[in-house]
Parts: structure tokens; sequence; C-alpha cells
């Protein structure tokens, strides 16, 4: 796996896609990076393990997942081509990832060292921004991620899930595009009880629904 055959992505990305016309082989020569791949289903990093790499997704999907004590799976995040992880660990005085990082796809990754993206810091004011910029909205995702799951009842990730599906494309006939469990995990809830809740809603005549396909029915009841 060469990185040139990955540059394009590197331009897309937040961090070095401001820069323009950029010679990034010759910046990528001058510090310590490696390119990893994982299979599909590959724990990228355990709970607890030492965060010592940020790293950029060049292929595929990865997950970020928790669980609980009562052994509920949750998906916190997911991160998609060209999107960072590790970034908020691995300058803390606990340089641990609290949770586990799952390869949900095929991926390729791009780990970058700690002492090299200091480097690029303090080489590069734009690079530090944005590496700065990136570890805010990251904290503020995850904080709003977890209180999303903690405070509110799985009707009301339903019906949020759902109005923000339709709220883009402005059609009643909603297709999840994900297993149920896929789904459960998404929200934070065991798939028997998204299963039953779907029930209950339906019942009410909120929603009807078929395999992945949800009809809302009561858009203001949804609401």
């Amino acid at each position: 796996m060469k990185l040139e055959n990955y540059l394009n992505v590197l331009e897309k990305s937040k961090l070095f896609g401001i820069h323009a016309d950029v010679d990034f082989i010759k910046i990528f020569n001058s510090i310590d990076y490696k390119i990893v791949k994982y299979s599909k289903g590959q724990v990228v990093h355990n709970e607890d393990e030492l965060c010592t790499c940020l790293s950029i997704i060049l292929e595929g999907n990865i997950e970020i997942q928790k669980i609980d004590a009562m052994g509920k799976l949750l998906t916190v995040a997911e991160f998609t081509l060209g999107s960072t992880f590790g970034e908020n660990l691995i300058f803390g005085d606990r340089k641990k990832y609290p949770m586990t990082v799952f390869s949900k796809t095929e991926t390729i990754v791009l780990e970058i060292k700690k002492d090299s993206v200091a480097t690029l810091c303090q080489l590069d004011p734009k690079f530090m921004f944005e590496f700065l910029n990136t570890v805010s909205n990251r904290t503020m995702v995850l904080n709003s991620k977890l209180k999303e799951v903690t405070l509110k009842t799985i009707r009301q990730k339903i019906c949020e899930f759902l109005l923000m599906k339709y709220n883009k494309t402005k059609e009643t006939e909603i297709n999840i595009g994900m297993t149920k469990k896929d789904w459960a995990d998404k929200l934070g809830v065991q798939r028997p009880s998204l299963s039953r809740e779907l029930i209950k809603m339906k019942e009410d005549e909120i929603i009807d629904y078929y395999k992945d396909i949800i009809i809302i029915k009561n858009i203001h009841e949804l609401e």
C-alpha cells in the first residue's frame, strides 16, 4: 500500500485539505507514519489500549463502540473516508482509548505518530489550527452522543432518527438502510427493546413498517 494511491483522500480531508498544491509525498517523507489494513469485523484498538497515533481513514468505515455494565453495545460514533480518530487522546494525560475502535468494513488507515503530529503543528500554523478545531468538534460530538443515549427514551431516540431522515427527503417512506441490530446499536438500545417500541408505535398508528422500511403515518405525533 502506497501513500501515492490515497493523495485524493488527503486533499479532501479536513486536516490536509487546507493546503493547495502541496507536495504530500515530501511532507510524509519527513515524518513517522504507516498505512495499515484492517479486515471487516477486526478490532483496531481495544478499550484501554494506549493511543500513540493520529489516524486518518483512507478506505472503509470505523465504529467507536462501548459495552456497558449490562452488556449492552452502544455505537458511539461512525467514521468514514477522510475522517480522523485518536486526535483527542494522543496529547492527553490519559492516552488510552476509552472505547473499542472497530473496523465495520475492510478498512485502510493512515497512522501518524504523536511526535510527527507535534512537528506538523510546530511547522504549520494552519495544520495546528485545523487539528485543534478537529479536537474541539470531536469532543462536542461525543458529549452530545453520550447525552443523547443516556437521557432520552427509546421512543424519543426512534422519533429523532426518523425525523432526521424525513427532514432530508420530505418522504414519509424511509429506508433505514441497516439491520435492526445495527439500528439498535446506533441508538444505544437492545434490539428486542427497539422491536417492542416499534410495535407500540405501530399500534399507536404513528408508523408502519416492513423489513427495513418505515412508513410515517402521523408526522405530528412523531414530532
